[in-house]
């Protein structure tokens, strides 16, 4: 027997858990569902930037009040070849990164929801097909571990991330700008030796870089970045074999601290970096958002951010179209409203994406030369102003995003 609802949410990352609860408390009734019985069974990034957090305390979930593990990242310390550069503070007073659990978030935002009807969640339940009619998708086929049955609804958003299963049934086109890294991700306990409470650590290396945010938990986060395709002969080496190589080019104080450390690294995963854009967004009455429509890398922690924004703008959009009778054009006019709006910060965001990790790979001369002269090149006005420029796109966002429903 098929369910039916006015709107099912395929994915409940942090921007379709995000969606899924502006809409039930609007008094939409709404199905939301993750495949994932655990949320902490699947990787998913963590960093908060002030657009993020503004996002969440828009929608009802201010991260300075509520029950869930996080660390702000105050400053980051750059390194070259494990030689100290120089020491970078925000330069606002809000300007912080946080590092938060996102299974604890998630976790949050569905126990918000206990109690409202409207609030559907389905849990350890992949979708594994859609409902077509008339050539327009009407609902989705979900099954778990004991049945399958079918979810219809008014409206269908594929939230499901970069390996979304609605891209896929529906044959979503899309621009794949490539990507000649991965990053092996992996947490050690925090180094209170080398790094003071909530400093990032970033270290250029022979042939890549470093980026290692402080994590809840009293953990140091370590992004190390691989060619693409590479991991497994990484792999191969064998877990002691790669440490030894990443503390070849860290500072003397992380190095020994990491010796320490073996036996443990935990949360091991490597990311498959990939910057793709879909051409169209919706398809035969589905719409797709966050890494599902755009999939970003995670160069700046962008995204979680863009994923919540998206789910703010599909809200405002959505909402007040279900005061009234409509059509299947009219939800079509409103899906391409929707990424009419969201589409300039995604491609601002991802033009930026794609650069600093080809550079600061490939690294030539002249690159290695302004690494090194940071200190100098930094006090220089012009150079300032364009720092704090993408800094602000990075942190703030591009467009002006608010819960207004």
């Amino acid at each position: 027997m098929d369910l039916t609802f006015d709107v099912a949410v395929c994915g409940a990352g942090p921007g379709g858990a995000a969606l899924a609860s502006i809409l039930a408390s609007r008094g939409i009734k709404t199905a939301l569902l993750e495949r994932q019985s655990d949320f902490s069974r699947e990787f998913r990034g963590e960093g908060v930037m002030p657009s993020g957090y503004e996002a969440l305390k828009d929608i009802g979930f201010d991260l300075e009040s509520i029950n869930v593990p996080v660390q702000k990242n105050s400053a980051v310390n750059v390194y070259c070849y494990g030689e100290h550069l120089i020491d970078v503070e925000p330069p606002f007073e809000d300007a912080i990164v946080r590092w938060v659990s996102q299974s604890a978030l998630l976790e949050h935002i569905i126990s918000t929801n206990h109690g409202n009807n409207n609030f559907n969640f389905y849990r350890g339940h992949r979708v594994h097909d859609v409902i077509c009619e008339n050539g327009r998708v009407r609902g989705l086929r979900v099954t778990n571990t004991e049945t399958q049955f079918g979810i219809k609804a008014k409206v269908v958003i594929g939230f499901d991330g970069r390996t979304s299963i609605l891209r896929r049934k529906l044959n979503f086109d899309t621009t794949d700008f490539k990507q000649i890294i991965d990053v092996v991700w992996f947490k050690v306990p925090y180094p209170h030796q080398f790094l003071k409470p909530g400093r990032a650590f970033v270290n250029f290396v022979p042939g890549g870089f470093m980026v290692c945010p402080a994590c809840y938990g009293d953990a140091l986060q370590i992004g190390w970045i691989i060619n693409k395709g590479s991991y497994r002969e990484v792999k191969e080496l064998g877990e002691e074999a790669w440490i030894s190589e990443i503390q070849k080019v860290c500072p003397a104080k992380l190095s020994q601290h990491l010796e320490k450390c073996k036996g443990q690294i935990t949360n091991k995963f490597v990311l498959d970096v990939s910057i793709e854009r879909c051409l169209e967004w919706s398809k035969k009455g589905v719409l797709l958002l966050g890494d599902a429509a755009h999939t970003m890398s995670p160069v700046g922690a962008q995204g979680i951010n863009i994923a919540l924004r998206d789910a703010i703008v599909a809200a405002n959009h959505l909402v007040p179209f279900f005061s009234r009778d409509f059509s299947d054009a009219k939800l079509d006019s409103i899906y391409k409203n929707i990424e009419n709006e969201r589409l300039p910060e995604v491609k601002k965001i991802q033009n930026f994406q794609k650069r600093p990790a080809t550079v600061f790979k490939k690294q030539n001369p002249m690159i290695m030369l302004m690494i090194k002269n940071l200190p100098t090149l930094t006090k220089l006005s012009f150079v300032r102003k364009m720092i704090l420029k993408q800094f602000k796109m990075m942190a703030y966002g591009v467009t002006n995003v608010g819960l207004k429903v």
